[in-house]
Parts: C-alpha cells; structure tokens; sequence
C-alpha cells in the first residue's frame, strides 16, 4: 500500500512513521510537512515540504491508498483563536481538495474528544458536541468537512478518530509537564482529585491508525482513550509508583487559584515569564471523559493500561526520565 500523512514530523507523526516503515503491508510513505526531520532516512519515505495551511501544489504519480492527516494546532494555550481554524480547519479542507484531484479514495482523521464540552458527564461518539474552544471547535468543523467529502460518492472511506491527552516518548505536553511538576513537588491538585482526564498512549493509537489502514471503514467515528477512566489522583498515584516517589500533594481551591493564575497572566503581560495560564487551571478541574466502549465492540484491543504505558515510556527514555 501506498500510504500519505500529513503532519508527518509532528509527536503522533514520528511515531507512526517509525511503525508504517515497519511494516510489510506499506509500499511507500508521502510525508506531506514544512519540517524536514530525521525520520524521513527511510528508503520507503517520499518527504514534500508543504504547508497545508495555503493549497497544496504537490503532484503524486504513484496511486495513494490511505491519506492520513495528522496536522493540527492542539497545544491550548499557545496560540491565537484564527490559527487554529488556518491549519484545523482550513487546512483539512486544503487536504480534501487534494485527496479529489489525486482520487484518494480514503481519509483517516484524528480529530480530538475536545469536540465535547469539558465537564463532568461521559460522552459517547453520538452524545451532543458543545465544543467551547478554538482548537475544538475548528476540529468539530473539519469532522464536517470530512462527512462532506466522503458522502459526495460512494466508493469513499473516512474514519474519524477522536482520541484524548495522547502521552509517550516525544510528547512534551500535558503528561510531560505533569510528571516535571510531581519531580519537583509543585503540582497541586484543583478543587477536587475525581476529575477525569481521557488519555491513551500513543503506541496503542498508531497501532489503532495501521489498524484502521488495513480494515474497511466506510464513514465510522471512534473516540480513543484507556477503557478505563482514570482521575488525576490515579494519574498522579500512578506517576509516583512507577517512579517511586513519595509525594504529599496539597488540593487548591478552583476559584482561587483561578483568580491567581489571571494575576500570573498580568505578569507575564508584563514580560515577567511564566507558565501560569487560567486556561490550564481550567483543564485541571474540569473533567474530559469520553467512553471507548464502540472501539473495543468492534474489535480493537489495547496493549497498554495507564500503568504499563507509563512504564513502557520510562523504559523507552532509560528508567530515569520522561521525554
């Protein structure tokens, strides 16, 4: 199979090049970015520096089975509210565009359970999407665009995946930032310890994409996260058995640290540098708990818990740290 992803330099990118290049089932890999990286030192590898973000003027001769796009702007904080429509939305679209003039006959789209509100209930794929940020709300919009696309003929594919915080070697996001603040005691719990974080490694999500390449999907939504819904007690818990540390971790009240962390914001207005941000006290407290019950009806099994997966990735950074 001939297999072409976009985003290809990005955490979950690297890591599902490393397991297509892997793989006796794929021919050749297209990898569609503006950042030529190391991975691309593969002979099954074809690098087109594009960004998607503007109509991509690429030609491809040989037949593309699979497009896989990966591109996205996810980090929440860290960007202004249009850039994420530019590249989650418009650039979904730039890609539609290009799988008709190429007659890419299936898209796989990692979408994100931030297409649900933030709070304390449970979705599954069919519950109600009340996104209330620019990155979820540009990804619901591209969701569209991709219900669009594969509804005009019927001999198209699209499977939709929604996955949640996606941690492992490479991340340096939330679970990264998570692990630095228990290493050097400054987490604290927000408001309460029940709050649910939807997560899943990403060997388990690479393996449900090269899953999702050799099975038939013809328009399926999936959301993707540990069967179990972990809190970010067990979370923390978690951290500290697999590294053996023995942590008091005090609990601040949400409105106040809310209104401490606007302060911080003014500082850092002020060129006074730091990583307090009202929005990640907000993500902290309020709960993200989508169910994976549909994946595992259908037939996926993941390889790794929270535990194993954690542990798998110490391994993977030599027992002493996480990167």
């Amino acid at each position: 199979m001939n297999i072409l992803i976009t985003g290809s330099s990005g955490f979950i990118g690297k890591h599902l090049v490393k397991q297509l290049c892997n793989s006796d089932n794929v021919n050749r890999i297209f990898c569609i970015d503006f950042v030529n990286d190391d991975i691309y030192n593969d002979s099954k590898i074809t690098f087109m520096k594009t960004d998607i973000r503007e109509k991509i003027n690429s030609n491809i001769e040989d037949k593309i089975d699979v497009c896989i796009n990966l591109v996205a702007l996810c980090k929440e904080p860290g960007y202004m509210w249009k850039e994420y429509f530019d590249t989650n939305y418009y650039g979904t679209k730039n890609i539609i565009e290009f799988a008709e003039l190429n007659n890419i006959k299936k898209i796989i789209f990692t979408s994100t359970m931030m297409v649900f509100q933030a709070c304390e209930s449970r979705f599954s794929e069919n519950d109600i999407k009340s996104p209330d940020t620019a990155y979820g709300i540009s990804k619901l919009l591209a969701e569209e665009a991709l219900q669009g696309w594969v509804s005009r003929t019927n001999d198209r594919e699209l499977l939709i995946v929604r996955p949640g915080v996606v941690f492992g070697k490479g991340e340096n996001g939330n679970y990264t930032r998570l692990f630095k603040a228990i290493k050097r005691n400054t987490f604290a719990y927000i408001g309460k310890k029940n709050t649910v974080k939807g997560s899943v490694y990403v060997k388990d999500l690479v393996r449900f994409i090269e899953y999702g390449i050799l099975n038939s999907f013809p328009n399926k939504i999936y959301n993707f996260v540990f069967p179990k819904p972990y809190t970010i007690e067990e979370i923390v818990l978690t951290i500290c058995n697999v590294f053996k540390w023995k942590r008091i971790v005090p609990r601040i009240p949400y409105k106040f640290a809310l209104l401490v962390s606007y302060l911080f914001e003014f500082f850092n207005a002020l060129g006074i540098k730091n990583p307090i941000h009202h929005r990640r006290i907000q993500k902290l407290y309020y709960s993200t708990n989508i169910s994976s019950d549909l994946v595992i009806k259908d037939g996926f099994k993941f390889q790794f818990d929270l535990n194993s997966a954690l542990r798998d990735w110490q391994k993977e950074c030599g027992y002493k740290n996480l990167e």
